[in-house]
């Protein structure tokens, strides 16, 4: 069974009547067609959501991407793609997600899937364990014979394009988990099927209380361990909604009675929204949105602002190979020394491998000093050398950078997300056209959510 459904389970049996309110207001640092967004939401992001960034770049940098991702998602709103059906659906099961996460008590859970594990393992494991991927055409109970003849010759479509070759996966819209499920949980329609299927193979159309399928057995098992058998036992859980073992009663009660007040689930609920209403804008602009840089792109840029990627402290790019001895250093140099530095770590172990007698390592790259013993005390005459017993014998090969990079790949990742980063400036820009913003300088320069302003 899919995540998806799995997840629906539960909304169904917890969802009652009730709010997740916010906990008191904070600095409005930004307004976007007259709506406030407010600095608390802004350091939420840069702490979940772009902490990785926010170690390398400014808040200025990281604020820029804030507003781009509310920008495409307000302009989404615009059209009204936030309240179709599908997409108000998906927001449903992810608040459902994140509400298992503030009521249910994590460590009492993983408890009783282990216990229920130990057991129920030889209960479940009697006819053997089973990965599945199934196609669905729901059918009611009481369905009219018009709509099970339609429901039929789509299922026969689908049979007979699986049989010419189709992939299994361009048929079942909610891709299915990789989850070992019990032969003996399975409906009886399932398990007639599943047992005359060899692994890879598919079934006939058949009918089941639920529908019309077309089931695919991708693996079976006699019996599964424990951390194979959890996401089944995890969503068994799931089913019981309310009377879910682990559930904490009394934030289950204040949230039926609509005074739960955690701002954090209700900010990732709107960060979440947000960032998925982004990716559909950027599926409908494609054409306009970032795309990767060229190598002569990259250099052209690189020359214009070369200035802007000065190092404040100097580098070695090059090799630190280590060895026996000062003979088979030599060797080695002159080895590689005609070669391209992009060369010398493949070449150097293709000598290796084909002569036992020579012995070595080697480390290509940008070393900036304070960053490796061998090329602080040979390049930078600082610190001293590591001892190794193996290889005693250590030199370079290669040459100082004092001023700064000298080729566009010796800061290739920075450049390469600088120059998206100007792509994006141009679209922000367009962006910020269509709607009145207003940024609060002075409470942008309170942020320090990045660790310095």
């Amino acid at each position: 069974m899919t995540r998806f459904i799995k997840r629906l389970f539960w909304l169904s049996c917890l969802f009652l009547p009730g709010s997740l309110l916010a906990a008191g207001s904070t600095e409005v640092l930004l307004r976007i067609g007259g709506k406030d967004i407010t600095k608390q939401e802004f350091e939420f992001y840069c702490k979940h959501y772009a902490a990785e960034n926010c170690r390398t770049e400014s808040v200025r940098n990281t604020f820029d991407d804030f507003l781009f991702q509310k920008l495409k998602s307000a302009d989404m709103r615009r059209t009204g793609c936030d309240t179709l059906p599908a997409f108000r659906q998906y927001c449903k099961v992810m608040q459902g997600e994140l509400l298992k996460s503030v009521m249910l008590d994590k460590e009492q859970e993983e408890q009783i899937c282990r216990d229920l594990y130990r057991q129920s393992v030889e209960r479940l494991s009697k006819n053997g364990w089973v990965k599945i991927e199934q196609i669905t055409i729901r059918l009611a109970q009481n369905a009219t014979k018009q709509e099970e003849y339609a429901a039929c010759n789509r299922m026969d479509s689908i049979y007979t394009a699986l049989k010419q070759g189709a992939p299994f996966a361009a048929f079942s819209p909610l891709k299915e988990e990789d989850t070992w499920v019990p032969v003996v949980e399975l409906l009886q329609e399932f398990t007639d099927r599943i047992a005359s299927l060899s692994k890879g193979a598919f079934s006939e159309p058949f009918f089941s209380p639920l529908g019309i399928h077309i089931v695919k057995l991708t693996d079976t098992k006699p019996c599964i361990s424990y951390e194979e058998a959890r996401p089944y036992l995890m969503a068994y859980l799931d089913r019981l909604g309310a009377e879910h073992p682990a559930l904490k009663r009394d934030v289950f009660a204040r949230w039926t009675e609509g005074v739960l007040n955690d701002n954090g689930v209700q900010m990732r609920l709107e960060t979440e929204e947000d960032a998925l209403l982004a990716s559909f804008w950027d599926q409908q602009h494609r054409e306009a949105s970032p795309r990767e840089a060229t190598p002569e792109e990259l250099e052209r840029y690189f020359k214009q602002n070369k200035n802007q990627y000065a190092w404040e402290l100097p580098h070695f790019k090059g090799a630190v190979i280590r060895c026996v001895n000062k003979k088979m250093a030599s060797r080695i140099k002159k080895y590689l020394k005609k070669l391209p530095v992009g060369q010398w770590n493949e070449s150097l172990h293709k000598l290796m491998a084909a002569d036992s007698t020579v012995s070595a390592s080697i480390e290509v790259g940008l070393f900036q000093i304070g960053k490796n013993a061998c090329v602080d005390k040979l390049a930078f005459k600082c610190g001293k050398l590591p001892e190794n017993d193996k290889l005693p014998y250590v030199f370079l090969m290669g040459k100082k950078l004092k001023k700064g990079p000298e080729d566009y790949t010796d800061v290739y990742e920075v450049l390469r997300n600088d120059y998206r980063r100007e792509q994006e400036k141009r679209l922000l820009a367009s962006l910020m056209q269509h709607f009145n913003v207003e940024i609060e300088q002075d409470v942008l320069k309170t942020v320090n959510c990045c660790g310095s302003n």
